[in-house]
């Protein structure tokens, strides 16, 4: 396969893991009722492990011996932060004001990956974080309704989650198989969890294990498709593309709840999209 058909398959599989992604985030916004974020991404993560056993059996596990489990236990705390503070910027800012702050995650895996030797960075990316986090704040502060400190707050923290998530994906898809990355990731996220399942008693209350349990498959598949994403295109190909998910927001927050982003929403989106795509065209041409 010729390196374009490769960037194109990439790309694919990117927008893929964005459509999941989205559906998840409004299945567990819409039918949030009687669960806590933590208990519902628990019943995903239980959910998701139990439909990776068959795969387990049949493999005879082979593929479940790797030499370092600690970028697994990473990885699971670190979609645990991401999802949980997600849905709950969610329901404090509403699904399109959440996603503008999402928007900062490919600026924030570019710094976190210069301050982990990755990549060498230039000062204008700094001055770009810090710009793109005063327009986040500006525009969620015009909108009275929507302005909410704590889910700023929150959802930065999603956003800083995620970024850790991503970074520890690319090393992990250059060495490990799709399947163990997903089954151990959610066994370890499932794992770190039950703790407080149990304290919080969660069995006994009301759960829609039918819904919950689909999101569950459906995780298995975002994390598949985060990982051939990676394998077949790099970091600096993929990234814009992950703007298409306000796109993918917007379009299911109006189908499930008749919402519409509004116009500042729309502009400083704009505006932080050109700001990341001029940075990483920056540090494209570094690299050369």
């Amino acid at each position: 396969m010729n390196m374009q058909n490769r960037y194109y398959l990439g790309v694919s599989f990117k927008l893929l893991n964005l459509l999941i992604f989205t559906t998840i985030s409004l299945g567990l916004l819409a039918k949030s009722k009687t669960l806590n974020p933590i208990e519902e991404f628990f019943i995903i993560c239980l959910s998701g492990t139990l439909f990776l056993l068959p795969w387990v059996v049949f493999t005879k596990a082979k593929h479940l011996r790797v030499k370092n489990y600690w970028g697994y236990i990473l990885r699971a705390l670190f979609s645990i932060i991401g999802m949980v503070a997600w849905i709950e910027s969610l329901k404090s800012l509403g699904a399109n004001e959440a996603t503008l702050i999402a928007y900062l995650n490919p600026l924030f895996t570019l710094v976190l990956a210069s301050l982990l030797g990755e990549e060498k960075l230039k000062q204008t990316a700094l001055l770009a974080v810090v710009l793109c986090i005063l327009i986040v704040i500006y525009t969620l502060k015009i909108e009275a309704d929507k302005f909410n400190m704590w889910g700023i707050f929150i959802g930065f923290c999603s956003a800083l989650a995620w970024s850790f998530y991503e970074i520890i994906c690319k090393k992990q898809s250059y060495s490990e198989h799709f399947l163990t990355q997903a089954f151990y990731t959610l066994l370890f996220g499932m794992l770190i969890m039950i703790p407080y399942v149990i304290s919080n008693n969660t069995f006994s209350k009301v759960i829609e294990l039918e819904i919950i349990g689909m999101l569950g498959i459906l995780r298995v598949l975002n994390i598949i498709c985060l990982f051939l994403a990676y394998k077949f295109a790099p970091i600096n190909i993929l990234a814009p593309f992950g703007y298409f998910r306000l796109v993918f927001m917007a379009v299911g927050s109006f189908l499930v709840f008749h919402n519409t982003p509004a116009l500042s929403v729309i502009f400083a989106a704009i505006i932080i999209i050109a700001i990341n795509i001029y940075i990483f065209n920056i540090q494209k041409l570094r690299t050369k």
